[in-house]
């Protein structure tokens, strides 16, 4: 006898599967980023909730742009990828307790170095090139929707510390975009699998 639990995890899968609900999930995730950063703009919050929102809606930034990828290789670094997509935040650590950083109004970790240092290592790493790929892949998408939020990121440090920072509006226009294709892809496996879909 099958436990419950599995049941009812089993049929959340066939659920989460079908190409209507996929859909809902796109768009829910594309209705819910700018809904959190209204939350976010409404009053000064207590660090955790500030956090937790912010995270929130970087995982959800991730989710859109990694559903836009082909069914291909890449997809095995979408569980890596989100990781990455919230555990650069971890740098921020020093900068609440010692204020290292604080001049850059994000750390100096929030740049492009940090991408270049995680594929430097999976080329020098085999054993760890899918891992390490995936989290470069994240801290690109997070560092992308920090462009469009706060004081912006130090794209270039060390090179350069200014913060480079985009308008809200792109950063909406790329979720939207990523939202369009997503949903396209959706379509169209929904179509090729009932054009394969054995008749009678």
């Amino acid at each position: 006898m099958v436990p419950h639990s599995v049941a009812v995890g089993r049929r959340l899968d066939r659920w989460s599967r079908q190409p209507a609900v996929r859909v809902l999930l796109v768009l829910a995730a594309l209705a819910a980023v700018p809904a959190i950063d209204a939350v976010l703009a409404t009053r000064p919050w207590p660090l955790a909730v500030e956090g937790a929102l912010d995270e929130s809606a970087h995982l959800l930034t991730a989710g859109l742009f990694l559903a836009a990828l082909p069914p291909n290789r890449l997809r095995i670094l979408v569980p890596w990828a989100l990781l990455g997509a919230v555990a650069i935040d971890l740098d921020h650590i020093p900068l609440y307790l010692w204020g290292v950083g604080a001049g850059l109004g994000r750390p100096g970790t929030h740049s492009l170095t940090s991408v270049l240092v995680l594929l430097l290592f999976s080329r020098l790493a085999p054993r760890w090139r899918l891992p390490l790929s995936g989290l470069a892949l994240g801290v690109v998408l997070h560092l992308g929707r920090d462009l469009a939020t706060g004081p912006g990121v130090p794209l270039f440090w060390p090179a350069a510390t200014t913060g480079v920072l985009v308008p809200y509006s792109a950063y909406l226009a790329a979720l939207a975009g990523a939202a369009a294709v997503a949903v396209l892809r959706i379509g169209r496996r929904r179509a090729a699998s009932e054009v394969t879909r054995p008749l009678g």
